[in-house]
């Protein structure tokens, strides 16, 4: 698997391409639908202040793309790109689960929802060294 834990933290190896992906579970309640949790593959990305989650992944999750107002603009290497705040109940890595996570519906199609600031700036630390990402809870 991609993923390796050890005493509560959570060690990623990297892709050919140098990456970083992981599949967490997403739990989101979505009015009177409770999404449970879903298993979305996450490109981390250490330069986006949110989770960002492509709009195909946000329909997964029960999110209605029509019902989302669009009003958050974001820079990206792409250029200038609108997202739908949105609040993600749970994201869970292997053992490491955070509540209530701020993100955002991005406004294109995009390859791979990130995850971005809003879940790795509250945990305890992470760092890269070696062909791993290593997350601390």
């Amino acid at each position: 698997s991609e993923i390796e834990v050890s005493g509560g933290a959570v060690s990623i190896r990297a892709n050919q391409s140098g990456h970083y992906v992981v599949e967490a579970m997403v739990a989101v309640v979505v009015g009177k639908h409770d999404g449970g949790g879903q298993p979305i593959r996450f490109l981390v990305d250490t330069g986006a202040s949110d989770v960002v989650l492509s709009p195909r992944d946000a329909e997964r999750l029960g999110f209605k793309l029509s019902d989302l107002e669009y009003t958050r603009a974001y820079r990206t290497a792409n250029g200038m790109v609108n997202g739908a705040p949105v609040r993600l109940n749970r994201v869970s890595i292997g053992p490491l689960s955070l509540g209530e996570v701020r993100a955002s519906v991005n406004g294109a199609p995009m390859k791979n929802s990130l995850l971005g600031m809003s879940f790795l700036s509250r945990l305890s630390g992470y760092e890269v060294s070696r062909e791993r990402m290593v997350l601390h809870p």
